[in-house]
């Protein structure tokens, strides 16, 4: 069997496959067929054959006459070889074997040719894609991560108890006087009906005979009323304003958290989109040298000569003789 041997060498960091140092038994050398020629000869050595085979499946060893009954002259169909026809009947036979032979070679050369373009076709530099995937994994490992700020919660947790507990207190407080004091709450609305009554004393609900009318007798005096409305609405602010103080320190901190974490989030963003920038430039470089080397070793395989094997060369000769 005939091996070609491949010998790695480094250049420029890259593995690459040297078609050039071969072992003496091989397919390939510095002298020899193309793959075009040698399929060449491989049809006329298949032409060859068949002239042969045909010689020699025509072989008889013995002469056939025939004649008529009644006639003495017989007529030859065929001749029987003779002794000295043996001779050509081994050199036909050895000179098949012969072609055969170089036709097998050959064919095995084109084939090992062509698998070796595929092969260079292929090429990939393994070990160095590898390392790559390695180190781009780790990047992809490295990304920074969105950053998570601050929660009121979580500012508010770091403060003290007392300190928790009258933001409770304020938020809670403003709360309940807020539901009471607003526009759409029970004491307002309580207020305005009052006024409304004031301006409009009586009411009439006619119903016939049935009608009704309503008298309104004020309870409290309006002064007393709006004095006390009025405390409650300053009490308020004055919650609400102690209270907005205490969210003003909690979205202070919130947002100095957030500017913060974002610089530094920005920053190291950038950092990681540089390297995996340079990464990306290192696979197209990569890439650029697979190409150029895959282009070299395609010139290389396209290049080799198929060699006669000495044992043939005088196959071969016949075969050009022709």
């Amino acid at each position: 069997m005939y091996i070609i041997r491949r010998e790695l060498i480094t250049l420029s960091g890259f593995q690459i496959i040297n078609y050039n140092n071969m072992e003496t038994k091989s397919f390939f050398g510095e002298n020899g067929l193309t793959s075009t020629s040698a399929n060449h000869y491989c049809n006329l050595a298949k032409e060859v054959v068949r002239k042969y085979q045909n010689i020699l499946a025509n072989t008889r060893f013995y002469t056939t006459t025939v004649k008529v009954i009644g006639e003495e002259k017989e007529n030859i169909i065929s001749l029987g070889c003779t002794e000295q026809r043996l001779e050509y009947i081994k050199n036909a036979i050895a000179r098949i074997a012969g072609l055969n032979s170089l036709t097998a070679f050959f064919r095995e050369a084109m084939k090992e040719k062509e698998r070796l373009n595929v092969e260079a076709n292929n090429w990939k530099d393994k070990e160095a894609h590898a390392d790559y995937d390695r180190r781009y994994a780790e990047l992809e490992a490295e990304k920074p991560t969105s950053p998570v700020y601050l929660s009121t919660e979580d500012i508010i947790k770091t403060w003290t108890v007392g300190e928790q507990e009258k933001y409770l207190s304020l938020e809670a407080e403003a709360a309940v006087y807020g539901k009471y004091i607003h526009e759409d709450g029970a004491l307002s609305k309580a207020r305005v009906d009052m006024l409304n009554k004031m301006e409009n004393p009586t009411s009439v609900e006619a119903n016939g005979r049935d009608t009704l009318i309503y008298d309104y007798a004020f309870t409290v005096d309006e002064s007393d009323i709006d004095k006390m409305f009025f405390e409650l609405q300053a009490h308020h602010r004055t919650v609400q304003a102690e209270l907005n103080g205490m969210k003003k320190r909690i979205e202070d901190i919130a947002v100095a958290d957030m500017n913060k974490k974002d610089d530094e989030y920005r920053l190291a963003y950038q950092k990681w989109s540089d390297k995996k920038a340079e990464m990306e430039r290192e696979l197209q470089m990569l890439v650029q040298n697979e190409n150029a080397k895959r282009m070299e070793l395609r010139e290389e395989v396209k290049n080799l000569k198929i060699v006669v094997p000495n044992r043939l060369q005088e196959v071969f000769d016949f075969l050009k003789s022709l």
